[in-house]
């Protein structure tokens, strides 16, 4: 079985797959494993210096999902994003009352992708992005409510796409 086939197969899955779950089958990065998946289920950001624009489109959004992946353990919070700016080497987020805050280093991000791939035979769509150790440090999920996803923010990962990749 080819790589195209594996990918295929594990997609089609009744078991929920990740990119990181498809890293290990085919035996690379995470970066590799988006870099292997159809065109029609990912696409790169064209430069990561777009990182600020990127984010604040994101803070646009009603509602989202942010994954972060660390040793094999994944958080999810939900909230709306806030809008950040530059100091100190860092992308502060530092909105009062916010949800989600601290502090990103763009400088340690290889890219960005845009991934739509089913989840436990949902529809999903995310913003992953990757640094350069190759490895997927944090995603931003389009958000859901009552297990749907929220068409606005579907609408506005689209647009981003369209925009940033």
């Amino acid at each position: 079985m080819n790589r195209q086939e594996k990918i295929s197969e594990l997609m089609n899955a009744k078991k929920p797959v990740t990119l990181g779950l498809i890293a290990r089958e085919l035996g690379c990065s995470d970066l590799e494993a988006a870099r292997a998946l159809p065109a029609e289920n990912c696409s790169f950001i064209k430069d990561i210096n777009m990182f600020d624009d990127l984010w604040l489109s994101l803070s646009q959004w009603e509602k989202i999902t942010l994954f972060i992946i660390h040793e094999g353990h994944v958080f999810e919070i939900q909230s709306k994003l806030s809008a950040g700016k530059r100091a100190m080497g860092y992308y502060n987020i530092l909105a009062k009352d916010a949800v989600i805050g601290g502090h990103i280093n763009p400088d340690s991000l290889e890219t960005a992708a845009f991934i739509s791939m089913p989840f436990m035979g949902r529809e999903s769509h995310y913003v992953a992005f990757f640094g350069k150790d190759q490895k997927l440090h944090f995603c931003i999920y389009v958000g859901r409510e009552n297990h749907q996803l929220i068409e606005s923010v579907k609408e506005g990962f689209l647009k981003a796409k369209t925009q940033f990749c």
